[in-house]
């Protein structure tokens, strides 16, 4: 198993990760005209740290992979859910 400086790259790829999400959900709720520009770039971002997953090293099967996709999946869900209504994403969020 790989530790130091590996476990803490991985760990920087998720935490960058989540602050996609999280800043992506806050301005979808402000009802921002760029949100559906940003859910986009979220999804961008967690795409590209799950590449620097397999870079570092990590299967297809990795957990740290695996998350970083779902993260990506999370972030077009927003985007697919405003398509719809966006008021009703604000419900969902």
């Amino acid at each position: 198993m790989k530790t130091g400086p590996y476990l803490m790259e991985k760990s920087n790829l998720l935490e960058e990760c989540m602050n996609a999400y999280k800043y992506a959900v806050e301005v979808v709720q402000k009802n921002s005209p760029l949100s559906r520009d940003l859910a986009q770039s979220c999804a961008e971002v967690c795409r590209s740290c799950a590449d620097e997953c397999l870079k570092l090293g990590d299967s297809r099967s990795s957990r740290t992979y695996k998350m970083c996709l779902d993260y990506a999946e999370l972030c077009e869900e927003l985007e697919y859910h405003m398509k719809e209504d966006p008021r009703r994403l604000r419900k969902l969020v």
